[in-house]
């Protein structure tokens, strides 16, 4: 299972990319709810981790992510 960061900062990506996570760096809604589709559609990722600021954009869209699906796990750092 693979880990996949959704992040605003791109300081958070990099850092995350050395640990070899990978991540994406967006600030719109529908960039965000794109991204998110991709993670669904991708059965290989296991943990999905996203940042305060995408949460509180996507808030409801993750919320249903989390009720609906076992998998991916989501972490809000």
């Amino acid at each position: 299972m693979k880990m996949y960061c959704i992040t605003d900062h791109i300081d958070t990506a990099i850092g995350l990319k050395l640990t070899g996570i990978e991540a994406v760096v967006v600030q719109e809604k529908e960039d965000i709810e794109n991204q998110l589709q991709k993670v669904l559609e991708n059965e290989t990722i296991g943990i999905l981790i996203v940042t305060e600021n995408i949460y509180e954009i996507a808030k409801q869209q993750l919320d249903e992510i989390k009720q609906k699906f076992k998998m991916p796990l989501l972490v809000r750092i």
